[in-house]
């Protein structure tokens, strides 16, 4: 009896410890990822491989795809982002995707298409769900972005992406990642003011310095960035606290090329958006 009860405890001890091992990984993520995992700077890169075993996150280009036009995204309009998973020999699949900056900031919003994906902590990540992992050979999975306030520049959706073998084990999974770049229609964007602060530049055209002039209501923090046509930010103008009242600040842009720029206020989180041309 002592032996068979020794047996028992034995047995008992060796399921409990699979269950928090390795081993109940595969199961225990059906329902969808853990926030944080999708290779964004926000998280400090962290990927699925945190939780499952197998070489180093490889990358693969082109995973993502979305309807954003050429011309880049236009404030406060849904596209929809396209994640195409494609593993021969897998059956079961997952996902985490997020749209950040270089600094982890989240830019826009994600909403799911269907009940394949939902959204998690708490409206930064997507993930797929327990009826969005099957698959033969690959896995699509859809989802909805809607684009953020003028002014933000290029936006980079970051993934992890886990192809298993449903074995009920992390043996035989593989993990990569992938990144998707739109950039931002500052084209179509007009002059843009907060209610909390006015904005003006001049000369404008210029051709070589830039005068900025700004009223806030109160001490706050401010930046000043300058974006080309297609959003790309070639440096930054200014970052400091600011007293409240008028500030006034020159740039010197005589090194810009010649084009459309636009000139973007962040006081606290509110924007004033300016556009400027170069002579």
């Amino acid at each position: 009896m002592k032996k068979l009860l020794l047996v028992l405890s034995i047995l008992i001890s060796m399921v409990s410890l699979m269950a928090f091992s390795g081993g109940g990984h595969e199961t225990n993520s059906t329902g969808g990822a853990p926030a944080g995992f999708a290779g964004d700077p926000f998280a400090s890169s962290a990927t699925c491989r945190s939780c499952h075993s197998g070489p180093t996150a490889a990358t693969i280009a082109g995973i993502f795809t979305s309807n954003i036009p050429p011309a880049g995204y236009t404030t406060g309009s849904t596209y929809t982002i396209t994640a195409n998973f494609v593993r021969p020999g897998h059956i079961k699949f997952g996902f985490e995707a997020t749209p950040q900056n270089a600094s982890g900031t989240l830019l826009g919003t994600l909403a799911p298409v269907n009940a394949n994906t939902q959204v998690i902590a708490p409206g930064r990540y997507i993930t797929h769900t327990t009826a969005g992992t099957a698959g033969s050979g690959g896995k699509i999975w859809n989802f909805l972005w809607t684009a953020p306030a003028a002014g933000l520049g290029p936006v980079t959706f970051y993934g992890t992406f886990n192809a298993t073998n449903n074995s009920g084990s992390d043996l035989g999974d593989s993990i990569f990642k992938s990144t998707l770049v739109v950039t931002e229609n500052l084209a179509s964007v007009n002059n843009y003011e907060s209610t909390d602060f006015s904005l003006s530049t001049f000369p404008n055209p210029t051709s070589d310095i830039l005068n900025v002039k700004f009223v806030v209501q109160e001490r706050s923090s401010v930046e000043i960035d300058l974006f080309d046509s297609k959003g790309y930010n070639p440096g930054s103008l200014f970052s400091a606290a600011a007293m409240s009242g008028e500030v006034n600040q020159s740039f010197d842009i005589s090194t810009y090329p010649k084009g459309i720029y636009f000139l973007r206020l962040n006081v606290e989180g509110n924007y004033a958006l300016h556009k400027v041309v170069k002579m």
